[in-house]
């Protein structure tokens, strides 16, 4: 921590979905890092596990006055997840760290020094030696290519979610009224100034991996079309394509296998275009659906009205309640 004032106000954010094999772990060696700062915390953001993951943090947070929680009703995904870690960070700055310790905590230090030192707004960490399945390695790499060259889309390029980010801008992008929520592509939209750091990368200290292959498809489906209208462009540009071939193979009186092959083809690709048109209008409705992105059933810091499950229950004391209230007999 050479370098860095010990007054630096941050908070530790860490989202986390079935991780009790990891958790305790976890809050160790994050709180040696964290606590070298004097105004610091540690936030777990429980994505509604089904394990033993709230019970532990509960543990901790009674041990620890410094760790605070949030615990979603169920499992709303890590977008929302470290979106709500940013809203209810209370510190200046706040790092997002894995619960998996894939991203060491003692590398931090970098991160918050470049931010400081450069006057930038988010630094995210670009992991060197990366320790995953070769599958996700070569989905990051593709899909990110494919966002900034072929779909325009602005991203922090190589970026992991691995990120120091000035608490309040991560508001301004929790804030932001978009029908796909995706942190890197919306923070370069509101202006933000920010920067790329190597950092080391670590093998999974225990537990299972949360990325499946269809898991990673469905999140670069949401950056392309919910931050570019190119690919319908694209679209567009290939039935123009189509159509012309279409009238020079008839034009030439070709074969008729060949003609059915191209007929397949065209079907395939109308098939294709009806999917991409249907995944916009998913976007369209999700905009307008109104339903929050999160809702938080249980916690030990204020919540908003908005945010709180049992909001109706707590208004008195603006906090959502460590358990839900028992129901009996039959419901109003």
């Amino acid at each position: 921590m050479t370098g860095m004032p010990a007054m630096l106000s941050i908070t530790a954010m860490v989202p986390c979905y079935n991780e009790e094999e990891c958790i305790e772990r976890a809050y160790l060696e994050i709180s040696r890092e964290i606590y070298r700062y004097e105004d610091s915390e540690i936030l777990f953001v429980d994505d509604g596990s089904t394990d033993g993951t709230l019970d532990i943090i509960k543990r901790i947070a009674r041990e620890d006055p410094r760790v605070r929680y949030l615990s979603f009703a169920r499992n709303f995904g890590l977008e929302s997840a470290f979106t709500a870690g940013f809203a209810y960070a209370s510190k200046e700055w706040t790092v997002q760290l894995d619960a998996d310790l894939q991203s060491p905590p003692a590398e931090l230090h970098k991160l918050a020094r470049r931010a400081v030192e450069g006057g930038y707004d988010a630094v995210f960490a670009v992991r060197a030696g990366r320790q995953d399945p070769w599958y996700r390695r070569l989905g990051t790499i593709g899909h990110q290519a494919v966002a900034t060259r072929i779909l325009g889309i602005e991203l922090p390029v190589r970026a992991s979610v691995f990120r120091v980010v000035r608490t309040v801008v991560a508001h301004k992008v929790a804030d932001c009224e978009v029908s796909t929520p995706y942190f890197l592509a919306t923070l370069p939209l509101i202006g933000a100034r920010y920067t790329t750091v190597e950092t080391a990368h670590a093998a999974r200290v225990a537990g299972r991996a949360k990325w499946s292959l269809g898991k990673l498809f469905r999140h670069a489906a949401d950056l392309f079309v919910g931050f570019s209208y190119r690919p319908l462009a694209l679209v567009y540009l290939a039935a123009a394509v189509a159509a012309v071939a279409a009238g020079a193979l008839t034009l030439l009186r070709a074969d008729v296998r060949l003609l059915a092959t191209a007929s397949v083809l065209l079907h395939a690709f109308g098939l294709g275009a009806l999917a991409l048109l249907a995944r916009y209008l998913v976007r369209i409705m999700r905009g307008g659906e109104g339903l929050p992105r999160y809702q938080i059933r249980e916690a030990n810091v204020p919540v908003r009205p908005r945010d709180d499950l049992y909001a109706h229950r707590h208004a008195s004391t603006g906090r959502a309640a460590p358990a839900p209230l028992p129901q009996t007999g039959n419901l109003p």
